[in-house]
């Protein structure tokens, strides 16, 4: 991203760095700040993927003071009720709901089209051993995709 992305836009701090814009699958950590850097910020599709991420792995009421927030996906996964990939597509799709909901919540028509929310749908289910991870496409009411990886504990 050059600047001119960055004028007039409200920005985020960028909680899973390491990733590139044209990259392939690339590793990120869960970090604001780092040894290397002080933070990074982040606006765009990037962003929106971000935010449909972080309310994916926050489990639904587990925010004081914000008990709306967050879905029942991560619950389900430490519950260990996601033993088949269709487990992970009905935990998914009832979870999408309220994911939706607070998305769409905080945003406003002024919003750049690139970081409201329009949809999300898993292209890819992988189970390892006790582990999972699941690549979801998360699509911006502009029209923008972004797909994200998420790596998941389980247990079977």
């Amino acid at each position: 991203m050059g600047v001119q992305d960055y004028v007039d836009r409200t920005v985020d701090m960028l909680a899973y760095q390491g990733g590139a814009v044209m990259g392939g699958e690339v590793l990120l950590t869960p970090t604001l700040a780092s040894a290397d850097n002080s933070g990074q910020i982040t606006t765009g599709i990037q962003k929106l993927a971000q935010r449909f991420l972080l309310e994916l792995l926050t489990e639904k009421g587990s925010m004081v003071y914000q008990e709306q927030r967050g879905c029942s996906f991560m619950e389900d996964a430490r519950l260990g009720l996601l033993h088949t990939a269709l487990d992970v597509l009905a935990s998914f799709s009832a979870s999408l709901v309220d994911i939706q909901t607070n998305l769409v919540a905080e945003e406003t028509l002024d919003d750049p089209g690139d970081e409201r929310f329009d949809s999300a749908e898993i292209i890819n289910i992988s189970f390892s051993g006790d582990s999972a991870s699941i690549r979801v496409r998360v699509r911006s009411a502009a029209g923008i995709s972004r797909d994200v990886i998420a790596p998941l504990n389980i247990t079977i």
